[in-house]
């Protein structure tokens, strides 16, 4: 099987900015939430760790879904 990510890439691209864009604004949010209550200190040094981790927990869920998608048009392809 073959896929062409190029292809799925250009065909995908406004659903991939929303998910990054969905992904950025829920760290952000969390952040924000764990500022509020005084669960981290309102530094960089505080707030850098928490919104790298959720947006990298984030992205790996959509990431993984997209190559599903990708996978499942290839395969589709194939038949």
């Amino acid at each position: 099987m073959t896929v062409n990510v190029d292809k799925f890439v250009q065909e995908h691209q406004d659903e991939i900015i929303a998910l990054v864009n969905n992904s950025l604004n829920r760290a952000g949010d969390i952040v924000a939430r764990k500022v509020q209550s005084g669960e981290v200190g309102a530094t960089i040094q505080d707030v850098l760790p928490v919104m790298l981790y959720e947006v990298l927990l984030t992205n790996t869920v959509a990431t993984l879904r997209l190559v599903a998608d990708m996978l499942n048009e290839g395969a589709g392809d194939m038949n």
